[in-house]
């Protein structure tokens, strides 16, 4: 498999580890040293740090589904990519509240030693956030 499909399956896995709630799996998306940009909780650094605000914000959520929009790889440089993508995120809230956040991600990958790519930096770009109606069922994802 090629960089492009590795970049593609990243965010793809990245997306679904948000769905289930898959703490390991969001953990594997990162590297050892990653950065996390994301509005209202600043630059996070570290694996470890980053699932841990993972671990700390997702529960927040009844569910939360990111919907990739569209992406563009912008550069690769042998085992090294960058790529942006825009993301529209959906997220029911214990509360009963429904919102959307649409914004971009601009992402720096990675390959390791273990053939792995994985994120070294996102840097989440706030578009627009806002409330929607959540008048209808929400059900949970089938597990794999």
């Amino acid at each position: 498999m090629g960089i492009d499909a590795d970049v593609h399956n990243l965010v793809g896995r990245y997306c679904d580890a948000v769905l289930r709630v898959d703490i390991a799996e969001f953990a594997n998306a990162w590297t050892d040293d990653a950065r996390w940009l994301i509005p209202g909780d600043g630059v996070i650094e570290g694996r470890d740090a980053i699932t841990a605000t993972f671990k700390k914000i997702r529960p927040s959520y009844r569910q939360c589904i990111q919907e990739v929009l569209n992406g563009t790889i912008s550069y690769v440089d042998g085992d090294n990519a960058s790529a942006r993508w825009q993301i529209r995120e959906l997220q029911w809230r214990e509360d009963g509240s429904v919102s959307e956040l649409i914004g971009v991600y601009h992402d720096v990958m990675v390959r390791g030693l273990d053939g792995s790519l994985r994120f070294s930096e996102r840097d989440f770009e706030l578009i627009y956030s806002g409330p929607i109606d959540g008048s209808g069922k929400l059900r949970s994802p089938r597990t794999l």
